[in-house]
């Protein structure tokens, strides 16, 4: 989550970078009577000015380089709140450019920028937190409970101060107490866990079963639902299925997937209620509606069976679909040891051998991941290969991923293409951007920029994020199409105003995470900007870095050489 996150914000970065590229192309060296005026209304005091000031310092534009100079006008320009100063010099405290490197002086100027509102600051400190940063866990526990920079909500400061907490931070640790002694749910759920656990303080059962009472006692879904669990198990408290039920029925009214599929497995199985089918297939649906891997898989069971519903498989395979598309934790435990999860595994064996290509795309996915089935990645590209030939656009894509990775079959550039064309062809969003970049860089056909765009256009103006970028790349450089700076603009706001930019190409596309190919499209954003928009990307490249070993971070310098030297821009 951390990285897909961090790679977001990086992305943005990326996306901002080229887009203005042109307007900072456009600046001109200041003169020396500009450089006297700005002087004097920095020295006067306007923010703005000590900013601008400082930024010519930074660029060396106009004056000799002093990157001591401009972070003095910056950190004045900072103490009065202006925002891009106070986000500027936190990033020189954080790497150390221009000053000593002081990660509590860096955070300490993030968060005057995130208290005024600077969404960009605040998701760096949601990154940092998730990455187990204690000063920023507080940090987002602060803000959330005093409503500095973000809508008051003590209870989504809980968590944030749960997780200091369990690092054996006491200041939390107080916050936590002080919060959960004052009534709010989300504290005394949290330090229930807390105990639970034994993090940040000793283990204890029944201490945290006291805690979620009470919480659960107000009406807090959650509680009530980690409460019907305890009963169920018998942790804390005598076993009492009875209780579990009472405690299930009151989250999951309350619309907790989590309680619903539970509370629809007490019915399937009769425990602590009179058995009944039905009523089980019916919260396992609300579950499954709310996209539960585990509650879509049992609901998936059940029309199979024929199980409280009527026997459908065609409705089956809808739900095992759903819940095998899903990517991340949850899905193991949805299909994985039980009885009924063999039986599961067993009958989709059944139905792809029979043909069904449903069942062949699905089989193909969990052999790629090793969920529930050991990691085959031959046997995967089998499962893929008959469904592709039965038209499955999934399987088509992911049959030419497998084919330009050489993951379980020979490497072949040429087959991956035909496959990607077979699945755009049917109109796949991925599959005609994959397709264009393909002809973009001449991988499996023959070079031809045109014919890229072509399969640019169609993925964006389905709503692909990457591919509308790229378009306005081609149209901002003329490469493919006549060059167009206000075409390139409408199709970089389109990507910009969606909220998932950046998300889809890193977080899920059928193909691996690649920090290589992130910090190559930042070094040749960095060299596309300037001035202080130039430190920002340089700023994320280099946080991509931290993550990447010497011999990638120099593959991906030599990508960014040989894609600048492969697509010239238009002069």
């Amino acid at each position: 989550m951390t990285r897909r996150h961090a790679r977001h914000i990086v992305f943005t970065v990326l996306v901002i970078a080229v887009f203005s590229a042109a307007a900072y192309a456009l600046q001109e060296t200041p003169t020396l009577q500009q450089i006297t005026e700005v002087r004097i209304r920095a020295e006067e005091g306007n923010a703005a000015a000590q900013v601008t000031l400082g930024g010519w310092y930074f660029a060396g534009s106009g004056m000799p380089q002093d990157t001591d100079e401009g972070v003095r006008w910056w950190r004045q320009a900072a103490e009065q709140g202006h925002l891009p100063a106070q986000t500027g010099l936190a990033g020189r405290y954080l790497d150390g450019r221009g000053v000593a490197q002081d990660a509590a002086e860096a955070v300490r100027w993030y968060r005057m920028a995130a208290e005024q509102g600077d969404s960009e600051v605040l998701r760096w400190f949601q990154v940092t937190a998730e990455q187990g940063s204690v000063e920023a866990q507080l940090t987002l526990g602060g803000m959330y409970f005093a409503g500095r920079g973000v809508v008051r909500d003590e209870a989504a400061a809980a968590p944030w101060y749960r997780r200091a907490a369990e690092q054996g931070d006491a200041e939390a640790l107080q916050w936590i107490r002080q919060m959960a002694d004052q009534g709010l749910g989300a504290a005394r759920v949290a330090l229930g866990g807390m105990y639970f656990a034994g993090r940040g303080v000793p283990e204890d059962a029944v201490e945290a079963v006291r805690w979620y009472r009470m919480a659960a006692e107000q009406g807090d879904a959650e509680a009530q639902q980690i409460l019907g669990g305890v009963y169920a198990a018998g942790r804390g408290v005598a076993q009492d299925a009875g209780e579990a039920v009472r405690w299930y029925r009151m989250a999951a009214e309350q619309g907790d997937a989590e309680a619903q599929l539970a509370f629809g497995t007490m019915y399937a199985a009769g425990r602590g209620v009179a058995r009944d089918e039905v009523e089980a297939a019916r919260w396992v649906r609300r579950a499954a509606e709310q996209g539960h891997a585990s509650a879509q898989v049992k609901l998936g069971g059940m029309y199979e069976a024929g199980s409280g519903v009527l026997q459908d498989v065609a409705e089956a395979m809808v739900w095992y679909r759903l819940a095998a598309r899903q990517r991340g934790g949850g899905e193991v435990e949805a299909w994985g040891g039980a009885e009924q999860g063999d039986a599961e595994l067993a009958w989709l064996h059944r139905e792809a051998g029979q043909g069904n290509a449903g069942a062949q795309q699905i089989l193909g996915v969990m052999y790629t991941d090793g969920r529930v089935v050991a990691r085959d990645e031959v046997e995967a590209t089998r499962w893929y290969r008959r469904a592709a030939e039965q038209g499955d656009v999934m399987a088509q894509f992911s049959l030419g991923v497998a084919y330009a990775a050489g993951r379980g079959v020979a490497q072949d550039a040429g087959e991956a293409v035909a496959w990607y064309r077979r699945a755009a062809e049917q109109g796949h969003a991925v599959a005609q951007f994959t397709l264009g970049l393909s002809y973009d860089n001449g991988d499996g056909v023959a070079q031809n920029a045109g014919e890229a765009v072509v399969w640019y256009r169609r993925a964006a103006e389905q709503g692909d994020v990457m591919a509308q970028f790229t378009l306005g790349v081609a149209y901002a450089d003329g490469r493919g199409v006549a060059q167009d700076e206000a075409e390139a603009v409408r199709w970089f706001r389109r990507a910009m105003a969606q909220p998932s930019l950046g998300g889809m190409y890193f977080a899920d596309r059928g193909v691996a995470q690649d920090d290589v190919n992130t910090h190559m499209w930042l070094d040749l954003a960095a060299a596309r900007s300037t001035s202080e928009l130039q430190e920002s990307v340089i700023q994320s490249r280099d946080t991509v870095a931290q993550w990447m070993t010497l011999n990638q971070i120099a593959e991906a310098q030599r990508l960014a050489r040989e894609w600048d030297a492969a697509h010239p821009r238009e002069p």
